[in-house]
């Protein structure tokens, strides 16, 4: 079994963790004494934690003292990976740089999840999911609004996650950096082409994909609903389903012109499905073989029957349903860990006796 050292908080490097616990890497979160922050926040409670830490031991040790960095270095000598998204050069600052690292473990594959590239002139920025969205276009190209939940950063987690297999598989042990702004470049990759080639820059509008129309909701009788009309073909079965006056206008022939006149033809369309039930019309459009969803808001999402969810425990409760990553292995029924509530089998595993153990928690070096 390959092992982890995840010294990860908050986002990026917890879920690069967790997407390789998931796939069946024993994985060792190394936190401080007090535990990652995101164990109590005051609003989301632990359910951040939660998600981002199933299936992982946790350690939590003090690493500011040369016994804990002992540990770690202990460690990081058993293991085969380590992840960390800590600030640029707090590793440095504790005496546990590269160099260090490297010498504990040769073979070590070693990915460190940073907010922009090490050395540029903002690879010292705050790396703030939210932050890099601003600064990376995606804000402006999302109707300047942020991405949910944490996308970005769990984005970054997930190149990390592939970088760290990549190593492994080709047996590239060595130092590896992802970071969140060029991981945002990425989502925009062919907005950037298209503005180089054709001059065009794409700015969202909420609901709407601006360079194909119409693509976007439509109110209903009860709700709303989203029709997606990728190219001309769709557009006819939609004019076959809908049998609108848009259908027989020349300026909605092609793509092109309904882009170009979107207002005007989404007015005359919503004049149609504001007509229909959700549900009625959902089955029309499909019928015709037209590309269409309900718009449905996280309530229900949670009893969507379709979804495949682990069970685990949150908020005190037992059976919370967590979304499950569509990744070999599986964590449903298993928890996140306590803070150090591995410490002493782990400390073990090193050659560490019970005595041992014992001092080291008196003198706060670990948790146990």
């Amino acid at each position: 079994m390959f092992r982890a050292v995840e010294l990860g908080h908050v986002i990026a490097g917890p879920y690069a963790g967790l997407l390789l616990a998931h796939m069946g890497f024993d994985v060792i979160k190394v936190e401080p004494i007090a535990g990652d922050p995101t164990r109590r926040d005051d609003v989301m409670g632990d359910s951040i934690f939660v998600f981002l830490n199933r299936g992982k031991r946790s350690i939590a040790l003090d690493l500011k003292k040369p016994e804990g960095r002992e540990i770690f270095l202990k460690l990081i000598g058993r293991s085969h990976v380590l992840v960390e998204n800590l600030s640029p050069g707090a590793l440095d600052k504790l005496g546990l740089g590269k160099d260090v690292l490297f010498g504990a473990n040769k073979d070590l594959v070693y990915c460190s999840i940073k907010g922009y590239p090490s050395g540029s002139r903002k690879g010292n920025w705050p790396a703030f999911g939210t932050l890099v969205e601003a600064m990376s276009g995606v804000m402006w190209a999302n109707g300047r609004s942020r991405l949910p939940a944490s996308i970005t950063d769990m984005g970054a987690g997930l190149y990390c996650a592939l970088t760290v297999l990549w190593a492994l598989l080709f047996k590239k042990p060595g130092y590896y950096e992802v970071d969140l702004f060029q991981s945002d470049l990425v989502w925009l990759g062919y907005y950037i082409i298209a503005l180089q080639t054709l001059g065009k820059a794409f700015e969202a509008s909420g609901d709407k994909l601006p360079f194909w129309a119409p693509y976007e909701l439509f109110k209903t009788a009860d709700g709303e609903i989203y029709i997606a009309v990728a190219n001309d073909a769709i557009w006819a079965r939609l004019c076959k389903a809908l049998n609108t006056e848009a259908c027989g206008d020349p300026k909605f022939a092609t793509n092109a012109g309904r882009v170009a006149h979107r207002d005007e033809l989404h007015a005359i369309l919503e004049s149609r499905t504001a007509k229909f039930k959700t549900a009625e019309l959902l089955d029309l459009l499909l019928k015709n073989d037209v590309p269409a969803a309900p718009l449905v808001d996280i309530r229900a999402v949670v009893n969507d029957g379709d979804a495949h969810w682990d069970l685990t425990k949150a908020g005190g409760r037992d059976g919370v349903r967590v979304p499950r990553a569509p990744l070999p292995g599986s964590l449903d029924g298993v928890k996140a860990p306590e803070v150090g509530e591995d410490g002493m089998e782990i400390l073990e595993e090193l050659g560490y006796s019970e005595q041992e153990i014992r001092l080291l928690a008196e003198k706060n070096v670990v948790k146990i």
